[in-house]
């Protein structure tokens, strides 16, 4: 994953290894990180996953084991308005927030090099 800043704005490239690298890796490092916070998957209630493309949510689906409709409000936004960079994950929590979705809350995105970020609401 990598951004390149152009006369035309950012271009974003995405390796087609990342949604393959999200499905290995993921689950113990967000393990670990939530038990750093006193809680484990089945304590969050929602997730507003930043939705770098179809595949990239479905492989935090497939790595963490979410239900479809965990994920539905990030492919509803990715849906309506595409990858917008970082303000994505924002439109999917003003999303979750107009739905009163329980928390906590777990905000989600990737970056280059293939950073994982991410936020707990509780």
């Amino acid at each position: 994953m990598s951004w390149t800043v152009g006369d035309r704005g950012f271009e974003m490239t995405l390796s087609r290894r990342v949604p393959g690298l999200i499905a290995a890796h993921l689950r113990p490092w967000i393990e670990s990180w939530l038990g750093d916070n006193g809680l484990s998957l089945a304590d969050v209630r929602s997730w507003a996953v930043h939705p770098g493309g179809p595949k990239i949510v479905s492989a935090v689906e497939e790595a963490l084991a979410l239900p479809a409709e965990a994920l539905a409000p990030s492919r509803a936004v990715f849906a309506e308005y595409g990858n917008m960079s970082s303000p994505t994950v924002l439109f999917i929590l003003q999303r979750l927030r107009a739905a009163d979705a329980p928390r906590p809350c777990v905000a989600l995105g990737f970056g280059p090099g293939l950073v994982a970020e991410a936020a707990l609401f509780v």
